[in-house]
């Protein structure tokens, strides 16, 4: 018989340890950190094995049958309010695989729990290393320090209220990848989306 476990221990997603709903401690929090984390299996066995399938050979059948195994009480915020942003990879990745794997999946998941998602706001300008050829945590969070830019439409200049021309950010993120380790990459494109002004970013990822 197969087995998927579901993840119930909720974690910090700066600190690793137990939290509450998975929302970042407060003593954690920063301006331009990620507020909380929700991961809804366990990496291990069939998962694990279900993801590298998705990941380097994108059977799409598989990743939508993984979203319909969710619960839809796991599902952490308010779904009218966000926007789903897969984590990008870098256009050189992108050509040689020729898909995302968080974007098949978040697709599935925009689909399944009816909120919108944008490909386009969240680029990857620089390519890294494998984050899983990295053991260390320090090197992983080294390897994802500043490889992420927004690309957001100009928001026109109001005369009347004093605005200046500018680009208007999403203000409430759901921040989505296939696995969380170290959370690296997550912290990273939080910290972009925030200082771009986005207020609220949510990690989910299929596994932890």
């Amino acid at each position: 018989m197969i087995q998927i476990i579901l993840m119930t221990e909720a974690i910090c997603p700066m600190c690793g340890r137990a939290a509450l709903d998975g929302r970042t401690h407060p003593r954690c929090q920063t301006q331009y950190s990620i507020d909380g984390l929700t991961s809804f299996f366990h990496y291990d066995g069939v998962v694990r094995k279900g993801i590298k399938v998705i990941k380097y050979r994108l059977i799409s059948d598989i990743a939508s049958e993984f979203v319909d195994l969710i619960p839809d009480e796991m599902f952490p915020i308010q779904k009218s309010h966000n926007i789903l942003l897969p984590i990008p990879l870098h256009s050189s990745r992108f050509r040689e695989r020729g898909f995302n794997q968080a974007e098949v999946l978040g697709t599935c998941i925009a689909m399944r729990f009816g909120i919108q998602m944008d490909t386009k706001v969240l680029v990857r300008k620089e390519p890294t290393m494998p984050q899983v050829e990295m053991k260390d945590r320090d090197e992983r969070l080294k390897n994802m320090a500043n490889v992420f830019e927004t690309n957001l439409p100009r928001r026109p200049a109001s005369p009347n209220r004093g605005e200046q021309a500018g680009k208007t950010p999403p203000s409430h993120v759901i921040l989505f990848d296939d696995v969380f380790t170290t959370g690296a990459t997550m912290r990273s494109a939080a910290n972009v989306l925030k200082r771009a002004g986005a207020t609220f970013v949510w990690a989910v990822t299929m596994a932890r």
